[in-house]
């Protein structure tokens, strides 16, 4: 490969770390918000909110963790099919963040019923709204995943959509942790 070539290459990888890291600053803001917020409170959840049921962040972890392990099975692989699975359990993991949203509705929390419900909805919002856009950039790997031909001239592509994708899952992870369980 001539330096022409590996021009666009680490181009491209630099602007992918790059991203990650202003999404990784993105994040610790809000985590460090939620550790403010949680340490100076009376009480957490706040008196009158039970504890939040661990069914839908529980299962959404397990998705994310599946869609992850896909991914990584189709950049080893090439096959359309772990791809293909991916996109479903992407799909599937929105799915469940929409449930969950009706499901703190039924519960009587809003984003705008205090400090508590904005930060569940506020995470939950933020980190959907980068899985939306990872799944963007799927489709975008869509037609490479399909045509096992041009898999290898596309190969950076398809590193730096799974480096956004596997981070997804770690955010994903931390706030189910931080957020959910702790």
């Amino acid at each position: 490969m001539d330096r022409n070539q590996a021009m666009p290459a680490e181009v491209s990888n630099i602007a992918m770390v790059f991203t990650l890291v202003s999404f990784t600053m993105l994040f610790a803001t809000l985590f460090l918000t939620f550790a403010i917020f949680r340490l100076t409170a009376e009480a957490w959840p706040p008196f009158g909110v039970e504890k939040l049921s661990l069914f839908y962040p529980g299962l959404s972890t397990v998705v994310i963790a599946l869609s992850s392990l896909t991914y990584w099975r189709f950049e080893k692989s090439g096959g359309p099919r772990w791809f293909g699975m991916t996109l479903a359990l992407g799909l599937a993991f929105l799915g469940l963040q929409l449930k969950f949203w009706a499901f703190l509705k039924t519960l009587g929390i809003f984003a705008s019923t205090g400090t508590f419900g904005s930060l569940i909805y506020g995470f939950t919002w933020i980190h959907a709204a980068h899985v939306l856009a990872a799944l963007a950039l799927l489709l975008w790997v869509l037609p490479t995943a399909r045509s096992r031909e041009s898999f290898e001239g596309h190969s950076i592509r398809i590193r730096n959509v799974g480096m956004f994708w596997h981070f997804l899952g770690i955010v994903w992870f931390l706030i189910f942790l931080i957020i959910f369980v702790l």
